[in-house]
């Protein structure tokens, strides 16, 4: 017991199984491999025996079975031609057919039948029949053909099941009288096949041109239908299932339509294989336990201390507690017992050290993970050794997909230059504190503060850079956004006394558009100055209201409200853009899915759109289109323009609805203001989403509740 237990104690062991992998290559499988090249000659060379024989057989049949045959034919023929004149001597017929039967052993009764399919005698039965009538099955074939026949399983005048051999009676002027009909014995027939099948197991059989079996070494299947039949002209070797069982078997057609099948079980053919298989393989295990055995015995006295040092190794685990040996066994004089006297020596001097800088280890990390700044430390060769949580949440990049990697391949900067980290390590100088910025892995930018240091060795050489950096986007954007309030409270004033100053000359060039307009009703000037008169008026009083609703940005004045056809706003504000869409050559796509409408001031809706195709038409420099769709929507009207310009960033998504902000040089910031102010008067809200190069979806949602 204490031997096995070893040998499984050495099997699991590292070393153990290298030296069984080769024992393994080595010996066991040229082994298995020997015993399938033995095992598979030894039975193609029993097949091809069996083959022969099969086939040997099958020959020997035929040719006995086809001279037999032939033999009847011939015996017939002479019983059938001897008669010269006109009129048969049937009882010469009669005495020669009992005479044929005596000699033959294969003819069990000959019988014959005049022209008109009548029995005239029955040799050896009867000589004079009542003249019975029977449909013999190829009567009209041996008639027109003049020559002998060979039938199928048929039934007699009997009713029995039979096969027969029939040739034709003419007199000396080739008169026909009729057909002489010889029974062939089924029994002879299988008497036959059985005399040939004498060895051990083997069957044979044969069928006639529909596949019933004639005769057979099994009786029973006398009668049967064979599937064999539908093979014929072939005579390969072939596997069928014999009685359930899977046998080799040859195929050949006789003739006259005749088919043999000869074969013998696998599992009779095959049994000097299987005896031989099994004697080789209690051989090969037999020598397979004794090698094991003895390169049990070779390998124990190296094995064993090895494996040794090797449990001892697995318990000197800096990542777990170590446990000493309990007791120490007395070790082998030579070098291996020297060898394991100094690792464990080693081991125990060594594991205390191991387990403060442990320690030590965790303590610093925990330290480094705590700071709520990033800390990402490199190399001398600029590769990523460590990165902390903060600064894994800073970039968005998992940590371990980070470390390892060469800092200039970590996409965060656009340059390579644009690394702090780089150019402390290049420069030799220690970092100073900087504002820098980096990209995260969502591709947004963030400012932050930089300091770096660097890490030396024993030797006062650099081994490193650390950099720790704060995250401070959110400070510079609410410094922007206390500078911009300081600026807009000014802006506020200036505008607002500018406002007050432009409303008096806004009134009188109202009035005078108003009569410019009347004048231009009134004259027999052209249609396009009427037209351009027209719009002077509706532009002039729309920068009246502009100035009025700036007046009063804080609150809105709520005008008079009516029912609003949305596309017909759209319909006025293409019609007074119309020479300017032309020359920025800009195509309109009108898609109006209904004839939405709602509650609202007239000249504030045309505002609000006016700003946002104006916005939509300045997007394309160089041309394009814009889509403008009007449809309903879970009960709400909403207006939908797209356009294929330059698109919005999405830092500056988030600004757009902010006062006087603007991605235009010369934009004043305050229309899309507007425009959202206006629609909450409206209850609707302004969505706008936008990619850089692809264009901008501006939706506005009316809500009907």
């Amino acid at each position: 017991m204490k031997i096995i237990k070893n040998l499984f104690q050495y099997i699991n062991q590292s070393i153990t199984r290298k030296y069984l992998n080769i024992f393994t290559l080595v010996l066991i499988i040229p082994i298995i491999i020997i015993y399938y090249l033995i095992i598979g000659y030894a039975e193609q060379t029993i097949k091809k025996d069996i083959v022969a024989q099969n086939r040997s057989s099958t020959d020997m049949i035929v040719k006995r079975l086809n001279t037999e045959m032939t033999d009847v034919v011939l015996q017939l023929q002479l019983i059938a031609g001897k008669d010269t004149g006109t009129q048969l001597d049937l009882d010469r017929m009669y005495t020669q057919s009992k005479q044929a039967i005596s000699q033959s052993s294969i003819v069990h009764s000959i019988y014959y039948l005049d022209q008109n399919k009548k029995i005239r005698f029955e040799a050896p039965f009867v000589k004079d029949p009542s003249l019975i009538y029977y449909d013999y099955p190829n009567f009209e074939q041996v008639r027109w053909s003049h020559n002998y026949a060979v039938s199928d399983n048929i039934l007699n005048h009997s009713g029995v099941n039979v096969v027969t051999i029939s040739v034709p009676v003419f007199s000396a002027n080739k008169k026909f009288h009729g057909v002489l009909v010889a029974e062939i014995s089924k029994d002879y027939l299988s008497e036959v096949l059985k005399s040939v099948s004498l060895s051990k197991g083997h069957f044979s059989y044969i069928t006639d041109s529909s596949g019933t079996v004639i005769a057979s070494t099994a009786g029973q299947q006398i009668g049967q239908t064979s599937s064999l039949h539908a093979l014929g002209g072939f005579s390969e070797t072939m596997v069928i299932d014999w009685q359930k069982e899977k046998s080799v078997a040859a195929y050949q057609a006789m003739q006259d339509g005749w088919d043999l099948v000869y074969g013998v079980p696998e599992r009779i053919a095959f049994e000097p294989i299987q005896k031989l298989s099994f004697a080789l393989r209690i051989s090969f295990v037999t020598i397979l336990v004794l090698c094991l055995f003895f390169t049990w015995l070779g390998m124990k006295s190296i094995l064993y201390p090895i494996i040794r040092l090797t449990e001892y190794a697995r318990t000197y685990n800096p990542l777990h507690t170590y446990i000493p040996l309990k007791e120490k066994k007395k070790e082998r004089p030579d070098e291996l017992g020297l060898l394991t006297d100094t690792i464990i020596n080693m081991g125990n001097s060594n594991y205390e050290k191991q387990k403060m800088l442990e320690e030590k280890e965790r303590y610093l990390y925990d330290v480094l993970e705590g700071i709520p700044y990033g800390i990402i430390t490199i190399n001398q060769e600029n590769v990523i050794t460590y990165v902390n949580l903060k600064f894994e949440k800073m970039v968005h990049h998992e940590r371990y997909d980070m470390i390892g990697l060469h800092l200039s391949d970590l996409p965060i900067k656009s340059e390579n230059g644009d690394f702090v980290l780089l150019q402390t390590l290049n420069s030799g100088k220690q970092g100073e504190e900087i504002e820098s910025d980096i990209i995260d892995a969502n591709g947004k930018k963030r400012m932050i503060k930089i300091t770096t240091s660097r890490f030396y060795n024993e030797d006062l050489q650099t081994i490193g850079i650390i950099a720790v950096m704060q995250d401070i986007s959110q400070m510079k954007l609410l410094e922007a956004r206390l500078k911009q309030n300081d600026k807009l409270a000014l802006i506020g004033q200036i505008t607002s006394g500018l406002a007050h100053e432009i409303k008096n000359p806004l009134a009188i060039l109202y009035g005078s558009a108003e009569i410019l307009l009347e004048e231009a009703e009134e004259s027999e000037c052209s249609e396009e100055i009427k037209e351009l008169s027209a719009d002077i008026y509706v532009v002039i009083n729309r920068m009246k209201d502009i100035v009025e609703n700036f007046l009063n940005f804080a609150k809105i004045n709520k005008k008079q409200r009516e029912n609003i056809l949305l596309k017909s706003i759209i319909e006025e504000i293409i019609h007074l853009l119309r020479v300017k869409l032309n020359e920025t050559k800009i195509q309109i796509v009108k898609k109006y899915e209904d004839d939405s409408s709602i509650k609202g001031a007239y000249d504030q809706l045309i505002q609000v759109f006016l700003n946002l195709i104006l916005n939509a038409i300045e997007a394309m420099p160089d041309g394009g289109s814009i889509t403008i769709t009007i449809k309903g929507e879970n009960g709400n009207a909403l207006v939908i323009i797209e356009d294929t310009g330059i698109g919005i960033n999405e830092q500056d998504l988030d600004w757009l609805f902010n006062p006087f902000f603007s991605t235009k040089e010369s934009g004043s910031g305050l229309g899309l203001t507007i425009a959202r102010d206006i629609l909450a008067e409206h209850d609707a809200k302004l969505e706008m989403v936008s990619e850089m190069g692809k264009g901008t979806i501006t939706t506005c949602r009316f809500y009907r509740s």
